[in-house]
């Protein structure tokens, strides 16, 4: 399966066409550090701690003195009749008669998203040049008819300005075939990137468990901040007692400069939900890379080092040994986003105000850039945290040089990467949504809208675990195979002789198009 010792494989770019000094060859070099890690980054384990600490704090503050009922003062019977409709209740108790009724084949048609993730990874592996051209002209031939929609009802309209967008669909269309016969060489890497991936993450079955640990904290954590903010947001100035049932009520007043905490709470809900994207991250990218560099490059036997299952590990590291690190690139996204929601309060605050909601939409574009940009960096970040227990700023530097230093577009293949597990998620919830409807109409059913709403929004999520632990390993295994390239230059690689040869002919051109521009 894997190269003989003689077929030395050769870096794909020098160092000096790209930025910082390329690594020395280490013969001893395994890929993934496994010994004995320090803590990094510890100033901000500790804001994280602290921040929250003071969250629980103003929880058990709103739990004391908050009152949701007076949200909603329903021991009126005036107020009932008026805000209240009963017809609103009788849909609510027929949906949720429907939803007991069909309560088995809902969970069926939810279980199986599950095995059809299972059969993605599979397939994916199998099949993968099938899938990704399949995804991008599905992707296309929907634009191309969109526009052919847009066409037909300005026309039935006669609508100039519909007929444009028509126009412009079109175009689009147009364009995104020419990149396909264009980037044919880049689809073909990504392809190549997602077969070895898919066979990382079938040889770690136990990143499923380490990605349901991740949600189960995720969801507890939504739950708890849910209530907390609406007890916060009822705290009242005084006590509000309806005298009988023929007062219609007055709505009651709240204390305006407790609910200034929310401002807080909402700072944390984005601080700690970005944590726990980057622990999941930093799960994903510890085991694949443990197996990436757990081969042996010689005969491709598997070397098994370390004790417990990587993707295990690798989570329990996320909140000891990388926790500070993961808080520190965690709170730079939160930042950013808390940025952009005062941004959107203001902008709704002033609405009237033409020239500040002009400036205001200015200040978004520039906050949406640099969130997209410090996304990036913070994904391959994680990776190198996870690989090799560096600090943030350390993980960060180090891994963007060694991709820019190779010459790759990144971007390019994680748009074809992000698009093709896009359609993958709707292609197989969709089917998920058919197997449901199939099984509601052998038991002769009725097909209503809620359960099928539901089952498509259970299987989308768990469809998305899937897309997205595919989508960190293809990042990861680009990473670990920069590194291997570089570290063993001399020697022998981890990669697949398949995607080696793949990345060292496209390396080889792009090399020697840059030396002809220079002639």
């Amino acid at each position: 399966m894997w190269a003989p010792e003689e077929d030395n494989r050769k870096p794909l770019l020098s160092a000096q066409e790209g930025h910082g000094k390329a690594y020395a060859h280490d013969p001893n070099f395994h890929g993934v550090d496994k010994g004995k890690r320090s803590c990094n980054d510890i100033i901000f384990a500790i804001l994280f701690i602290a921040m929250f600490a003071a969250m629980l704090v103003i929880s058990s503050v709103a739990f004391s003195k908050g009152n949701p009922q007076l949200l909603l003062p329903s021991n009126s019977p005036q107020y009932i009749d008026q805000y209240g409709p009963s017809y609103v209740e009788g849909r609510l108790q027929d949906a949720v008669a429907s939803l007991k009724q069909d309560r088995n084949i809902l969970i069926w048609g939810v279980l199986s998203s599950i095995f059809l993730g299972v059969a993605w990874i599979q397939l994916m592996k199998t099949f993968t040049k099938a899938f990704v051209y399949i995804s991008l002209f599905l992707g296309i031939a929907g634009v191309a008819g969109l526009g052919v929609y847009f066409l037909t009802l300005g026309m039935k309209q006669n609508n100039s300005s519909i007929n444009i967008v028509a126009y412009v669909l079109f175009g689009l269309a147009f364009l995104f075939a020419l990149l396909l016969i264009f980037l044919k060489k880049k689809i073909a890497l990504t392809c190549a990137m997602f077969t070895e991936t898919c066979k990382g993450v079938q040889h770690s079955p136990t990143l499923f468990v380490s990605a349901l640990l991740t949600i189960a904290l995720f969801v507890a954590f939504v739950v708890y901040w849910t209530f907390s903010f609406i007890y916060l947001y009822s705290i009242p100035d005084k006590n509000v007692e309806f005298t009988g049932p023929s007062d219609i009520p007055h709505p009651p007043t709240f204390n305006t400069s407790v609910r200034n905490l929310m401002y807080f709470m909402i700072f944390g809900f984005l601080w700690t939900s970005a944590f726990l994207s980057a622990v999941f991250q930093h799960s994903v990218a510890g085991a694949i890379a443990c197996w990436y560099f757990g081969r042996d490059s010689s005969n491709g036997a598997n070397r098994e080092s370390g004790v417990g299952s990587p993707a295990v590990v690798s989570f329990f590291q996320a909140f000891t040994t990388s926790f500070g690190s993961l808080a520190f690139g965690s709170l730079v996204i939160a930042i950013v986003e808390f940025l952009e929601f005062l941004l959107r309060q203001s902008k709704k605050a002033n609405a009237q105000n033409k020239l500040l909601v002009f400036i205001i939409s200015c200040l978004q574009c520039v906050l949406g850039c640099i969130e997209g940009i410090v996304q990036w960096i913070n994904k391959f970040a994680y990776i190198y945290v996870a690989m090799h227990g560096y600090s943030f700023c350390k993980s960060a530097r180090g891994c963007f040089e060694l991709i820019s230093r190779n010459a790759f577009t990144a971007v390019i293949m994680d748009l074809i990467g992000s698009f093709v597990l896009l359609m993958g998620k709707l292609f197989f919830t969709a089917v998920s949504v058919a197997i449901t409807v199939g099984l509601l109409q052998h038991y002769d059913r009725p097909l209503t809208s809620v359960p099928l709403i539901l089952v498509a929004i259970g299987s989308f999520l768990i469809l998305h675990i899937t897309g997205h632990i595919i989508g960190v390993g293809v990042d990861t295994v680009f990473v670990c195979y920069l590194e291997d390239l570089e570290r063993n230059k001399d020697g022998n690689v981890y990669m697949s002789p398949e995607l080696h040869n793949m990345l060292q002919e496209k390396a080889e051109a792009a090399k020697n198009s840059s030396v002809s521009h220079k002639v």
